[in-house]
């Protein structure tokens, strides 16, 4: 005799739900900053040939609103 009964999946466990549950939330916020840090990276190294420490640094972005802002 066939068994025709569909067979029941395997419950998952907990941990995997919220690990998925955690990811399915950050990957957009994770991913848009490490596309913001690659490009103020290339954008300030290789175009502008500064170095790349100067990039993480308040006073860089100061300056530059500073230059911006200047007239208004």
């Amino acid at each position: 005799m066939s068994d025709n009964r569909k067979k029941a999946k395997p419950a998952t466990k907990t941990w995997v739900k919220v690990i998925k549950a955690i990811i399915r939330w950050t990957w957009i916020p994770i991913a848009s900053l490490a596309a913001l840090f690659i490009g103020l990276s290339i954008g300030y190294v290789y175009i502008g040939k500064q170095p790349l420490d100067e990039v993480f640094e308040l006073n860089t972005w100061r300056h530059l609103f500073d230059l911006i802002f200047a007239n208004t």
